[in-house]
């Protein structure tokens, strides 16, 4: 096999399959990727067992063949070679890898011991417009847990009825909700599927704002395919906790909040904000809100701003970490914060973007009161 690159065009194809493969594995196979030259396109392929990923790539194929080599290291050389082309010839079980006045040469392994491309039958195919996957991935992925023994919670809810898709992801304490509609569905118009963080991951820096992107449902896969490049996933299995339980449908109160304004103060307060429940307090009463943190450990601290709030006093607490995260996903300089009472779920809603919504989980006041004896 002999093939040549264009230096930028072959970084940038490895880095989109370069996570999935999993260097850890007992399969040392795993560990390479799969570099494929045909008469018409040349294709690398990576996988963990769990996803699979090809990118099809520009390149001038002197003779055909297939290769495996390692890709954290193929990855590291492309990287670093000078602009320009870069030569790939494999003989043997060796790769020569050659750019300007570089060369390196590399151990390969057996191509016939790679994993083959999964081949699955969707029941339902969605086309969906790239902006609208990027949304939906903007408002849902803060959302999932960073480990949960729960393994239904470590991806994203899709769910298909009516024509339309709601996708969700929620770690028990905070929550990401959308809506959108494709712009084709063909096969079953109802269906449920939960899509895991690793994929769509991947997915997320593969995709742009232009074009549409095709989403195929099968019994235990998903498939994504747009332009050049293809993944393929495992679901993951179980039933989704039922999320619309937890929001609220009526609210005594909606208040319009100056999104950078409270985060600057949260930012203050969370200096000196409690170590268990990283819990801060929020006392809301006519034209401010006041914002207190404090523990035993590292102090006190206290401060207000203004607000078009006309109302009783109350308050609410909340972990400021959550309402950071909350605050960077949502689009507008206003947020509606939404209110059923001080221990309900409390909802975060944008003018912009009236089919999203987030959730947050607030802080028994009691905990705080105990904090604050403690201090």
């Amino acid at each position: 096999m002999k093939v040549i690159f264009e230096r930028q065009s072959l970084a940038s194809g490895i880095s989109l399959i370069q996570n999935i493969v999993n260097s850890a594995s007992t399969m040392p196979i795993l560990a390479n990727i799969l570099i494929e030259a045909g008469a018409e396109s040349t294709t690398i392929y990576g996988t963990d067992l769990e996803s699979f990923g090809r990118v099809e790539m520009k390149a001038q194929v002197e003779e055909g063949g297939r290769v495996t080599v390692n890709a954290r290291l193929l990855a590291d050389i492309v990287k670093l070679m000078p602009e320009g082309e870069v030569v790939m010839d494999a003989t043997g079980n060796k790769l020569t890898i050659s750019g300007g006045r570089n060369t390196y040469a590399m151990g390969t392994m057996p191509s016939d011991d790679f994993p083959e491309w999964p081949r699955i039958e969707a029941e339902t195919t969605l086309v969906l417009r790239q902006a609208d996957l990027r949304r939906i991935l903007h408002n849902t992925m803060f959302a999932i847990p960073v480990r949960d023994p729960r393994k239904v919670l470590m991806g994203v809810l899709f769910e298909l009825n009516g024509g339309r898709l709601t996708c969700v992801a929620t770690d028990g304490r905070k929550l990401g909700k959308i809506t959108i509609e494709p712009t084709e569905i063909r096969g079953r118009d109802s269906i449920s599927v939960i899509l895991p963080k690793r994929i769509l991951e991947e997915l997320d820096k593969a995709i742009g704002e232009e074009g549409e992107i095709e989403l195929g449902i099968s019994d235990r896969q998903v498939s994504f395919t747009l332009d050049n490049l293809s993944y393929v996933s495992a679901r993951l299995e179980g039933t989704y906790p039922k999320y619309d339980a937890v929001i609220p449908q009526s609210f005594k109160r909606t208040i319009r909040i100056q999104k950078t304004t409270l985060a600057d103060a949260i930012n203050r307060a969370a200096i000196v904000a409690e170590r268990r429940h990283h819990s801060i307090l929020l006392k809301f009463s006519t034209g401010q809100i006041e914002i207190q943190a404090q523990s035993s450990e590292d102090g006190t601290y206290e401060g207000a701003i203004e607000t078009d709030y006309q109302g009783e006093s109350f308050k609410l607490a909340f972990n400021h970490q959550y309402l950071q995260e909350i605050f960077k996903v949502t689009p507008d300089p206003q947020v509606d914060l939404k209110i059923k009472d001080v221990n309900a779920p409390i909802v975060f809603e944008c003018e912009s973007d009236p089919q999203s919504l987030f959730l947050v989980m607030p802080v028994r006041i009691s905990e705080i009161e105990e904090a604050e004896a403690n201090v």
